[in-house]
């Protein structure tokens, strides 16, 4: 392992420590009285350490996918699949770490209102640029790389939406035009009802959920010939 290998394995044990101290602590006092101090002098390490890893309160309980540690990294730079096969087994790979806490992190909304979702996959967007760019040979900024890294976001922002069971912005709208229909006007089904319920799809399997479609969409059968 070289020595950044080395460097980015520490960073990712100092992040699940204070993210761990951040879930200690919120279960122990709640939300609203767990402070970004007590999370570092819980995880061991600096108020500024932290923020070096998490730019908000919000951010330390964020649901998400982590960041792929160096040795998926490695295996989807080299990997032998199609692009979008190894591109799911790497976004898988940040999946499993987050499952277990889906139930009880899913109940503070103000995790996911309080924190832009911008800000809460940049990491993890760093993360897949420089794996892309190596996967591919090109540049970060290369029209290529940029494609590979706005596919994974989508499929992660999809997976996480059918994992927590979040609507999706045409059903946002759908709901809001009803407000402003007759009453009877929509036959379809309540959008509030679909946003409401939450998938027991787990998250690692909602990943390749959508990378299956995204597969399926891209290169549908073709129809039998009669």
């Amino acid at each position: 392992m070289t020595g950044t290998d080395l460097r980015a394995t520490q960073a990712q044990r100092t992040r699940a420590a204070i993210r761990a101290a951040a879930l200690t602590l919120t279960r122990e006092r709640g939300y609203a009285a767990m402070t970004v101090d007590d999370v570092a002098a819980l995880a061991g390490v600096s108020r500024r350490t932290v923020f070096n890893h998490f730019a908000s309160k919000a951010d330390l309980l964020v649901v998400g996918l982590e960041p792929p540690a160096p040795e998926v990294v490695e295996a989807f730079v080299n990997g032998s699949g199609s692009l979008l096969e190894d591109l799911g087994t790497l976004l898988a790979s940040g999946a499993e770490s987050v499952e277990s806490e889906r139930g009880w992190l899913l109940s503070f909304p103000e995790i996911v209102r309080d924190n832009p979702e911008d800000e809460r996959l940049r990491i993890v967007a760093q993360s897949l640029a420089e794996a892309a760019g190596r996967r591919l040979g090109a540049e970060p900024d290369d029209p290529r790389t940029r494609a590979v890294v706005a596919l994974a976001m989508a499929i992660q922002r999809s997976s996480l939406d059918l994992w927590c069971g979040r609507s999706h912005p045409w059903e946002e709208r759908r709901e809001a035009a009803a407000h402003t229909e007759p009453a009877g006007a929509s036959e379809g089904p309540s959008t509030v009802e679909v946003s409401g319920k939450c998938s027991q799809v787990p998250l690692v399997d909602a990943v390749r959920t959508m990378v299956e479609a995204i597969s399926e969409g891209v290169s549908p059968p073709r129809p039998s010939r009669t």
